[in-house]
Parts: structure tokens; sequence; C-alpha cells
């Protein structure tokens, strides 16, 4: 079984800048697994414009998330994303140490499996464990996801 490395501990008030220094997901070095557990940092705040600048705004980029079934452009993720995340408290989710980023000239892709420590509003917690492809293009000096799929698996019947 993959490890996994905590990025952020739940969402209880702490206020975080989690944008990169520069406009844009990165500088020009090539997308690593640091920058997956950035992406996924910002997330864990549960308010999209923290994740915003690692994103390409076009309108013609499409998002695959958990629910529902598809974003198309930047403004349509957020605020559907902004909806969901209204109903947790927190969400500390993990990037496997096994995740793979790989680059060729200006496009790269990344793999991961990550694992979340989710507790809603009303109290109830769960984990979940899911899967993540990226697909970041270098835009002058910056690495812009222009697409993303995130996924959970159906439930298994995998004897224990």
């Amino acid at each position: 079984m993959a490890q996994t490395r905590p990025i952020t501990n739940s969402n209880q008030g702490q206020s975080k800048s989690y944008a990169p220094k520069a406009a844009g997901s990165t500088s020009s070095s090539a997308p690593d697994k640091a920058l997956m557990r950035k992406i996924w940092d910002a997330w864990n705040t549960l308010d999209p414009a923290n994740a915003a600048a690692f994103y390409d705004k076009g309108a013609e980029r499409v998002f695959f998330d958990i629910t529902p079934l598809k974003y198309a452009g930047w403004q349509a993720y957020a605020t559907g994303a902004k909806n969901v995340l209204a109903g947790f408290q927190s969400l500390n989710a993990t990037v496997s140490d096994a995740a793979q980023v790989h680059t060729q000239g200006k496009l790269a892709w990344g793999t991961a499996t990550w694992h979340a420590d989710t507790v809603m509003k009303d109290g109830s917690s769960s984990p979940l464990d899911g899967r993540w492809t990226v697909v970041w293009e270098k835009r002058a000096d910056k690495w812009l996801i222009i697409h993303e799929h995130v996924s959970v698996p159906l439930a298994s019947s995998e004897k224990k």
C-alpha cells in the first residue's frame, strides 16, 4: 500500500494563501509531486479561489470531478465546487507518495491516488479514496492545468 503524506490539517479558520508567488500555477520548472501537493492543499481550504491560480481559465477546458459529471471551464468548476464544498466542515486530502509526473515539451501530465478525511457540516465524517489525473500546459513561464479528472472507484466487492 502506498504511503501518504498529509498536506494540511482540517480547515479550522486558518487563513493561508496557496497561490504561487507569481501569477499562474508554478514557475518555469516542470510540475512535480510538490506542486501536486500544493494543488490539493489549496482545495483543502474549501475555497476554489485558493486553487484558481493553478488552472487555465479557458471556457473550453473540461474538468471532471466526483460530482457532477463534468464542468466546462474554470468558472463553472469554481462555482460548482464552491457549492459542493459548502456542505463540508473540513477536508484533509493527501496525495500518495507514488504520484507520478511526466513532461514532454510544453505539456505535462500527472497521476496519483489520494486519500481524504472529510467532515460534513452536519458532523458526519467519512474517509474517501480516489484517483487523480491532471494535465498541465506551459504558458510563457507558467504551468497551468488544462484538464483534470478526479474520481473515486465504485464500491469494491474484493474480499478482505
